[in-house]
């Protein structure tokens, strides 16, 4: 089937029993079923590495942008930077690591006083990005809020709730700014939030800023008004998917917090922001901790990256291969040619293309 036929497949919306049908008959025809990156991914020190590598390839997963993780507990251990760079060693075109910004040092430091350990890590991240061992600076958590039953501040995964407009990011950002890498924020919607935001990119026009999850799950017309005034600004959408986890409203919602979709279907307002801004966007699966890989069913990696294919077989073939894997190559100048990955898929191969 042609790339016009399953366009018009899948745009069949009129009441009608054909186009039920055609409706029910492109869930799975008009799947994008090509090359996919994961634009937002992480790596504990539980991990089982031979399992998380196979079920990638299996779900045709050609490669992953790994945060690592250093916040964790006994059953879910942390690691490090250099634990996660030797594994990409070892499989040096399927994974590519940002220096890791989830750590105790950060969580409870004052960001307008940041600490002695806090400024030796930002020297060691800096040395990182000279030796150009990593791609980029991320996940900074900024606003994030506890896991449901994990118990606020003291719980698993705590709430951390942080000035965007703080000396520290300032400080993160000139780093990023002198490598010319972005930065990955974690960061909910607050109005007040999206506020510093805007000042602090005013400030910073060259700085380059992922906000993952959705630019924080905000609302279209909000993200479209920054992206008029901010060209740099990117958002990822890793976990956006209705499955389960951020996409449903997890670990909860405010009047703020904005959906991408519903049932696998997008919704309007923020197809047409994608389709409009189709270079500002990349997809991911963020799944973060060993539970997530070891569950049998629910939000799962495999539940995920259905649902994204889904998703993007709703938009036109040029602009789901953005958001699959060109625009995180480029973004991240990762060592990957494009026009190489496009002519494996082409082939029917899964290998990467590298430069």
């Amino acid at each position: 089937m042609n790339k016009l036929r399953k366009t018009l497949l899948c745009r069949a919306s009129k009441p009608s029993v054909l186009a039920i049908t055609l409706f029910i008959f492109c869930f799975n025809a008009c799947a994008y079923d090509g090359p996919l990156i994961d634009g937002h991914a992480h790596w504990g020190g539980s991990f089982d590495t031979a399992n998380v590598l196979e079920r990638y390839r299996s779900s045709r997963v050609i490669a992953q942008l790994v945060m690592p993780r250093y916040l964790g507990t006994r059953d879910d251990l942390p690691t490090t930077d250099e634990a996660t760079l030797a594994i990409a060693a070892d499989n040096p075109s399927e994974i590519f690591v940002l220096a890791g910004m989830q750590r105790p040092d950060f969580t409870f430091m004052d960001w307008n006083l940041p600490t002695a350990a806090a400024q030796k890590i930002l020297a060691e991240i800096d040395q990182k990005l000279s030796e150009r061992k990593v791609f980029g600076i991320g996940e900074v958590l900024v606003r994030h809020w506890a896991y449901a039953g994990d118990g606020g501040r003291i719980g698993q995964h705590a709430e951390i709730d942080k000035a965007f407009d703080s000396l520290f990011i300032r400080q993160i950002a000139a780093v990023a700014i002198r490598h010319n890498v972005p930065v990955v924020i974690h960061m909910e919607a607050y109005p007040e939030l999206v506020n510093q935001l805007d000042q602090v990119l005013k400030d910073l026009p060259t700085l380059k800023l992922v906000w993952s999850h959705g630019c924080g799950r905000l609302d279209p017309s909000g993200i479209r008004n920054l992206f008029v005034r901010h060209p740099l600004l990117v958002c990822d959408l890793s976990n956006m998917t209705n499955t389960g986890g951020y996409g449903s409203g997890w670990p909860r919602a405010e009047a703020f917090t904005a959906k991408m979709e519903v049932d696998g279907r997008f919704l309007e307002a923020y197809q047409q922001l994608i389709i409009d801004y189709s270079d500002r966007f990349y997809v991911g699966m963020d799944v973060a901790h060993k539970s997530r890989w070891v569950m049998q069913q629910g939000n799962t990696f495999e539940r995920r990256v259905r649902r994204t294919r889904e998703l993007l077989g709703q938009l036109p073939h040029e602009v789901a291969l953005k958001l699959a894997f060109e625009n995180v190559i480029k973004l991240f100048n990762l060592p990957i040619s494009v026009r190489e990955v496009n002519h494996n898929a082409s082939a029917g191969q899964l290998n990467l293309g590298t430069r």
